[in-house]
């Protein structure tokens, strides 16, 4: 069979919709995050809107970076001007659906005694699972904007959650 003409090559960035870009360009800071490409008084471009589908778009935009993963995939903080972005009501964050960006975190004790102290609200206290199913344990807190941040530490080896190992269908062993 020959080889495709094709292929995904790494994941690039993701774009996470901010309400205020000031306010969240300060709580990924907190998270350890670093600017790498500063555009908040960028014009943007007209081919833009096409890009994204839409019939026209602005806004304001950071782009940032983990020093620890200077190479690997970057959050995109953008406030949309036009058209304006649509947030869930914080009130009512137990009744919609999530929308969750994860990172692998080195101690999450201290990654949400640190948030805590700093005013970062979470979901609950850290989750210590079965260590069966490899995870240290697992904290979510919430951005700006209302997504879920989960920080979730894995056993020492480990690349992601042993959850069919340790899960059978009629739930944990």
């Amino acid at each position: 069979m020959s080889e495709a003409a094709w292929a995904l090559s790494r994941f690039y960035h993701t774009v996470v919709n901010c309400r205020d870009l000031d306010e969240s360009v300060a709580f990924y800071r907190l998270l350890g995050f670093e600017v790498l490409n500063d555009r908040r008084n960028v014009v943007w471009p007209e081919f833009v809107a096409g890009i994204f589908g839409l019939a026209k778009a602005d806004g304001r935009g950071v782009l940032m970076v983990l020093p620890s993963d200077p190479d690997g995939p970057m959050i995109d903080l953008i406030e949309w001007v036009e058209p304006r972005a649509a947030f869930p009501d914080p009130a009512a964050r137990r009744q919609a659906v999530p929308r969750i960006i994860a990172f692998r975190t080195r101690n999450v004790h201290a990654a949400y005694a640190a948030l805590t102290q700093a005013g970062v609200v979470f979901t609950q206290p850290v989750h210590t699972p079965d260590a069966n199913l490899g995870i240290v344990g697992t904290a979510c807190c919430y951005d700006p904007n209302g997504n879920i941040i989960e920080m979730i530490e894995l056993q020492p080896g480990v690349r992601h959650s042993r959850a069919n190992e340790a899960l059978g269908a009629d739930g944990p062993r």
